[in-house]
């Protein structure tokens, strides 16, 4: 008998032990929504840039995209942006290319779409690299 209460006692330490050990390994969820990080600073970023191209500050609407574009690849309105800067400061070329890259993540459909088409068919009939 002293055996077989032995034999519990340590099964049911195992099993405590094990649960507490489970608690210990689970992330701590916060509470109330979640926000993706990353996603926000993108956002403030495109923005920012935003803003900067508003006021006339080229050079600032290209930092505040190229930063954004260090986070994100894939957001097409930080490539507007770019593409639209370049092409105020007469950089034709690097408006294009940028109007083209930010094409490629861009929904067809859409109106981000239809703008960096339309910097990059000027920037190409500028550059005479028009192409049909």
């Amino acid at each position: 008998m002293n055996a077989a209460f032995r034999l519990a006692a340590v099964t049911t330490l195992a099993l405590v032990m094990t649960a507490c050990v489970g608690l210990l390994d689970r992330p701590e969820e916060p509470e109330g929504p979640q926000v993706d990080t990353r996603a926000a600073a993108v956002v403030s970023l495109i923005d920012q840039a935003r803003l900067a191209y508003e006021q006339g500050d080229y050079m600032g609407a290209i930092a505040a995209a190229e930063r954004g574009l260090r986070i994100d690849r894939r957001e097409p309105e930080l490539y507007l942006v770019l593409a639209q800067s370049y092409f105020d400061l007469a950089q034709m070329e690097q408006a294009r290319q940028f109007a083209e890259q930010g094409l490629r993540h861009s929904p067809p459909d859409s109106r981000l779409y239809q703008a960096l088409e339309a910097v990059r068919g000027r920037a190409a009939q500028s550059t005479g690299t028009l192409r049909f």
